[in-house]
């Protein structure tokens, strides 16, 4: 523990010795990133979030970018009561980068995937998109969304999507559902496979105490692979997938 807090503290005494400070080094790591993906960000967007990793088995480093408009129009003033007073509805672009012979070359493209940080119908609902809601590990690409609301509801919910690059195409292999009370903390979870069909049910869960939970397996109907691609928007919610005993 004294080593971690000594080595913090050299790192602290020598960004000061340079002149910069915790938050400017972390808004100077920022402006890197914006300037490596500058020619994929269009006038009037900014870069929001970016993670790099190998999605294609080639050794290679490559993208996934999060960008949002920066259009004043979408800052919309809460009528209600209640949520923030001031709606960002700017809209969200998700674009998947492949890192061929060394140049970034865009594939994916949609504008319908990730949510924008408010809705006008959802006042209350918290940002779903977070710092590590994309994921870039052993070739696999997960999503996650999340699901608060500061007033009107107990529930929270996070929903994650699993792709994997196959053949040219980013294709829907995982599709994971947790949710829970904060009142009473009671929990259930759903997970499907879409590589053998078989859906996990966990129910009886609880977030505050021990609980004894139920497990149940159901298989998927026979469905047509699913794809992420160019103006792709969410996959169906879990209430929307055909299940069979």
């Amino acid at each position: 523990m004294f080593r971690y807090w000594l080595y913090l503290y050299v790192v602290c005494v020598c960004l000061g010795i340079a002149g910069v400070s915790p938050s400017g080094f972390a808004a100077e790591k920022s402006a890197a990133k914006s300037s490596l993906f500058r020619a994929f960000i269009p006038a009037g967007w900014a870069l929001f979030d970016s993670k790099m990793g190998d999605l294609n088995a080639d050794n290679r480093d490559d993208a996934v970018l999060v960008l949002e408009q920066a259009d004043p129009a979408n800052l919309q003033k809460n009528p209600g009561p209640l949520g923030a007073e001031e709606l960002n509805l700017n809209p969200r672009r998700l674009l998947i980068l492949l890192n061929k012979s060394g140049q970034l070359t865009p594939v994916v493209t949609t504008d319908h995937f990730i949510p924008p940080k408010n809705g006008e119908d959802t006042p209350c609902l918290e940002d779903p998109f977070e710092t590590d809601s994309v994921q870039i590990k052993k070739g696999i690409l997960t999503i996650s969304l999340n699901y608060f609301l500061s007033c009107g509801s107990w529930g929270v919910a996070r929903d994650t999507y699993t792709y994997r690059y196959e053949k040219g195409r980013f294709r829907l292999i995982g599709q994971d559902h947790h949710d829970f009370m904060r009142n009473s903390g009671e929990a259930t979870e759903r997970s499907i496979n879409y590589l053998n069909g078989k859906i996990k049910t966990t129910e009886g869960l609880n977030e505050f105490e021990p609980s004894r939970p139920k497990i149940t397996w159901t298989r998927l109907q026979k469905t047509l692979p699913q794809f992420l691609e160019n103006g792709a928007g969410l996959p169906p919610p879990f209430d929307d997938i055909g299940e069979s005993k």
